[in-house]
């Protein structure tokens, strides 16, 4: 992984190959069994990462108010907003949906996502 934001500073660009994705660890996302990620970008409130279901792991329903959820699914089938979904679907989840998420299909699934936090506008909350 290259490249990190930092206030203030140029742009740098982050390019995570192929070798260096399989080469991260994973780790358990905090709250939720079954369910691990590996982080791939940060710049504020915002990420980018992997994550893996495993069969009869959920995410369950939570909301972010300023934050995107988008979703790629890669691997498996995932059900997400009350639809079974499978490699080579996009999902988005706007700020203040409740989503849910769990592997179906008797198999894990993996997705790449992306929580993106609106900037922050004068009449915006600062809870993400």
């Amino acid at each position: 992984m290259t490249g990190r934001s930092v206030v203030g500073a140029a742009p740098v660009p982050t390019l995570v190959t192929r070798a260096a994705a399989d080469a991260l660890a994973w780790h358990p996302l905090e709250d939720y069994e079954g369910v691990d990620y590996k982080l791939l970008w940060r710049s504020g409130g915002s990420v980018a990462g992997l994550m893996r279901i495993a069969p009869g792991g959920v995410v369950t329903p939570h909301a972010h108010v300023r934050a995107h959820h988008h979703l790629w699914i890669t691997d498996g089938t995932v059900e997400v907003l009350d639809e079974q979904v499978g490699p080579g679907a996009y999902v988005h989840i706007p700020a203040g949906v409740d989503p849910s998420m769990r592997a179906v299909g008797g198999g894990a699934c993996t997705l790449l996502y992306f929580y993106l936090q609106d900037e922050p506008g004068p009449s915006s909350s600062s809870s993400s």
